[in-house]
């Protein structure tokens, strides 16, 4: 019973601190779909970058990932960033050696699509394409 006490007891202290505000956040996140529709495996970088403020490229990058895509399948990366706006760069490589696409967008909250999340299709033309909100 103490025990118990003394963690929950905690919880308002540290919710006050700086470091520990990110523990209790309610901001939406955003999380990445991705649907390798072509017989080749894929793999995607990205990277997630603030627009606002004058930040330096390494203050502005809040997410750099790679997406690895067998053919035919899904993948969910969930919880990525925060839902704000972002200039986000991506490159896509068949096979993980071939760069058949480069190319960046801006990112705006809402752009989500019905299930919330940011999602893509990679066609059998080696192309990535965005799904949008309806």
């Amino acid at each position: 019973m103490k025990r118990r006490s003394f963690v929950f007891g905690t919880i308002p202290l540290c919710s006050g601190l700086a470091g520990c505000t990110g523990l209790f956040s309610d901001s939406p996140m955003l999380s990445v779909a991705v649907f390798n529709q072509a017989e080749s495996s894929y793999t995607i970088e990205m990277a997630f970058s603030r627009t606002d403020g004058d930040l330096s490229r390494s203050e502005a990058r809040v997410f750099s990932g790679r997406i690895d895509i067998e053919p035919d399948e899904h993948s969910i990366s969930e919880d990525v960033a925060e839902q704000q706006r972002y200039l986000i760069e991506y490159s896509l490589y068949e096979n993980n050696t071939t760069l058949t696409e480069q190319d960046h967008f801006y990112y705006y909250p809402g752009d989500e699509d019905e299930s919330d999340n940011l999602t893509f299709d990679i066609r059998s033309s080696g192309v990535l394409t965005r799904r949008w909100a309806v």
